[in-house]
């Protein structure tokens, strides 16, 4: 569904949602609903408990982060995770790669670490790990991705997940897993996506994969506006 700022978007999501649940009798958990941020996805939750009359705690409606966040906390296993493992925020993220720089004795006037971090964020929001980069072009992109190879070692070894892991980490997950990706094929009959055109190439990578063949999957979006588009949004 494409249609402009204000139009009734995400109305239109809500109310397919509750259509679902209410005429067709679909389970709340057969429905995987995700928006871009936690305030939107608290008010679809609570259109949705209003329209209906009912709670729906253990819906899987958030944000991508936070959905590939509870993926994780439930498939820890599968994913190579520990089970207590932590998440690294931006700030704790650029503390560790200026340890990493300074490790490596590199001039931080030219490796700063809120680049080094830009660089890394990057790679994983277009599914890049550092062995899938090319190297050989110039020295600072080889530092770079070297930092990054370190960056991430150092992340599994201290049981870390940044941001932009929370999402790769899921996706990897479920396509190595063919048992597991196949339980959610059979789990998750529609999935909805509100404010479609700022999804970058991993979260899209991500929904393709989810929807199996016998998924319904329905967007709504503004092609002609994106405020994610410095975040990879395509």
């Amino acid at each position: 569904v494409i249609a402009g700022a204000g139009s009734g978007k995400t109305r239109v999501l809500v109310e397919r949602m509750a259509y679902l649940m209410r005429d067709k009798e679909i389970s709340p958990a057969a429905l995987f609903a995700v928006t871009f941020t936690n305030k939107a996805a608290r008010e679809i939750r609570e259109r949705l408990e209003q329209t209906l009359d009912r709670t729906l705690n253990t819906m899987w409606v958030g944000t991508f982060h936070g959905l590939a966040h509870r993926f994780l906390r439930t498939h820890w296993r599968d994913a190579d995770l520990s089970e207590q493992f932590m998440i690294l925020d931006s700030d704790d993220q650029q503390r560790m790669l200026k340890r990493i720089i300074n490790e490596f004795q590199l001039d931080d006037a030219k490796f700063k670490p809120r680049a080094v971090a830009s660089f890394i964020n990057g790679c994983k929001d277009e599914g890049q790990r550092p062995q899938n980069l090319q190297t050989g072009q110039d020295y600072y992109t080889d530092t770079l991705i070297n930092l990054y190879t370190h960056y991430e070692q150092q992340c599994q070894d201290q049981n870390l997940v940044d941001f932009g892991e929370l999402l790769l980490r899921t996706f990897e997950t479920l396509k190595e897993n063919a048992e597991l990706l196949s339980h959610y094929h059979s789990r998750f009959r529609n999935l909805l996506i509100d404010e479609f055109q700022d999804t970058n190439s991993i979260q899209y990578a991500w929904i393709r994969l989810l929807a199996g063949p016998d998924v319904s999957v329905m967007a709504v979006g503004d092609d002609d506006q994106s405020i994610y588009a410095w975040r990879g949004a395509k």
